[in-house]
């Protein structure tokens, strides 16, 4: 064998030991594994991102206070049984001597619904800027803010029976109890005798204003906000008429009282808190997520008006949210009374008839 067969022999033996590679499939083979390597690295770096996001997220949400969702959805409370049209800019609403009494401030008056037929039997003309209205002794008692005066009306006729005036004060709170009519006047507190519809002043020792007033345990409690901020309750001796003490609160707004308790109504927490009548102490404090303007207590609930246009239910023995409900303006006075809930709705000028859910 020559020379030239030995070397090509050993070519062939050669290369038969080598594996063929088909070149097409080894570029497929090669874009497979930088897929591969690029998914790998994608699936990572997202594991990664979310992980630190969930520790961010976590750590974000350990310092915030939670708001818990306490108001059941709007028309919980009941449905629309009536719409009453009555005065221009009503502003309250109160059921005495089976009637229906609504404030119309811009008017001027007092509107008496027939609850048997929905329907305003008698408009009462009053003082200028009627905002207040509060029932007791046979009678309809209505602050007139910007007359400085107060009118009394026969609660069974209608009649207009005395004008009292307040003489450089303007009442906007109106409160029953003790044996008198209580006006709350800017800084000043007012005490009516229902016998003579005599005012007496009472020297204040206190400053507060655009708040509430309600008498319960034995004494007249009144509310609200002065230059340095929210000031304490203050409690009215109704024997000496002298300030008998005074109550921490971190309340500023309206007061009522009902079911064994004082309810205060707080614009800063959206919240009502719920006070021991003897001693002021606060037993609940109850979010509302509105700022609460108008407090009425009645049939064991507390009801919550407010300029958002949300009235809300508060259960007195759960001091839970237990119905709420919107109308399309303010509602800044709501009361219950003969089977139903009476809501003031601004924008409709009216008076809406709910009946309340079970």
């Amino acid at each position: 064998m020559n020379l030239d067969a030995r070397g090509r022999r050993a070519t062939q033996a050669a290369l038969g030991s080598v594996t063929r590679v088909d070149p097409v499939a080894g570029l497929a083979e090669l874009g497979r594994r930088r897929r591969r390597r690029r998914i790998t690295r994608a699936a990572t770096a997202l594991a990664t991102a979310t992980m630190l996001g969930l520790v961010v997220w976590v750590g974000v949400r350990g310092s915030e206070p939670v708001t818990p969702i306490v108001n059941p959805p709007p028309g919980s409370l009941g449905r629309v049984a009536a719409t009453i049209p009555v005065g221009t800019s009503p502003v309250d609403v109160l059921v005495s001597q089976d009637a229906v009494w609504v404030a119309n401030a811009a008017q001027g008056t007092v509107s008496r619904i027939d609850p048997a037929t929905n329907t305003v039997t008698q408009t009462v003309k009053v003082g200028r800027n009627p905002i207040r209205l509060a029932a007791g002794f046979g009678s309809i008692w209505v602050a007139n803010q910007t007359e400085q005066t107060l009118s009394r009306i026969d609660a069974r006729t209608g009649q207009l029976l005395a004008t009292i005036p307040t003489p450089t004060l303007a009442p906007n709170q109106l409160a029953v109890g003790a044996g008198s009519v209580w006006a709350l006047a800017s800084y000043s507190l007012l005490r009516i005798d229902p016998a003579t519809n005599k005012a007496t002043l009472i020297d204040a020792d206190w400053e507060l204003v655009d708040g509430g007033l309600t008498v319960a345990g034995g004494r007249v409690w009144l509310s609200g906000r002065a230059y340095p901020g929210v000031q304490p309750i203050v409690r009215v001796n109704p024997a000496t008429n002298r300030k008998a003490d005074t109550v921490p609160t971190d309340a500023d707004g309206a007061l009522a009282a009902g079911g064994g308790s004082v309810w205060h109504a707080s614009s800063v927490t959206q919240s009502i808190h719920r006070l021991d009548p003897r001693s002021g102490r606060t037993q609940a404090e109850i979010p509302v997520g509105v700022v609460p303007k108008h407090l009425t207590a009645g049939d064991g609930s507390l009801w919550v008006g407010s300029d958002s246009g949300r009235v809300t239910r508060i259960d007195m023995v759960t001091n839970q949210v237990t119905g709420t409900f919107q109308v399309g303006g303010r509602a800044p006075a709501v009361t219950r009374g003969l089977g139903s809930v009476w809501i003031v709705d601004t924008t409709q000028a009216a008076v809406l008839r709910v009946q309340p859910t079970a």
